[in-house]
């Protein structure tokens, strides 16, 4: 998987491409650690590009929200594919994390469910 980063109005966002699963957890991991350690509060996840994603994927999810909800901060996702949409409403991972079916609703800043859009 490659990891992107990039700022949009202030926010950062993290593009993610290819396949999300056990082999990438390093780099993501690794990624998510430096952004809370350069103090940044929300992150963005620019999910349009994965292709696939596993449960190790969604059990680091999990973990980046905790982490960054210790911190004050917090992670949306944005524009996963159909696919990695239905894993992730299996795992429930939108009453966790909101997720967005465009970037820029997630850059707005919603957190309600009722503003997350289904994709």
């Amino acid at each position: 998987m490659q990891v992107t980063e990039r700022e949009v109005n202030g926010l950062t966002v993290v593009d993610l491409e290819g396949r999300f699963d056990f082999s990438s957890r390093r780099e993501f991991k690794d990624t998510m650690e430096r952004l809370q350690q350069n103090g940044v509060r929300h992150v963005v996840l620019n999910l349009d590009k994965v292709t696939f994603i596993d449960s190790s994927a969604l059990g680091l999810l999990v973990v980046a929200h905790q982490n960054f909800k210790l911190r004050q901060g917090r992670i949306s996702l944005a524009q996963p594919q159909t696919y990695v949409r239905q894993i992730l409403d299996l795992a429930n991972i939108p009453k966790m994390i909101p997720v967005f079916a465009k970037l820029d609703e997630a850059l707005m800043g919603h957190e309600s469910p009722a503003a997350c859009a289904r994709s």
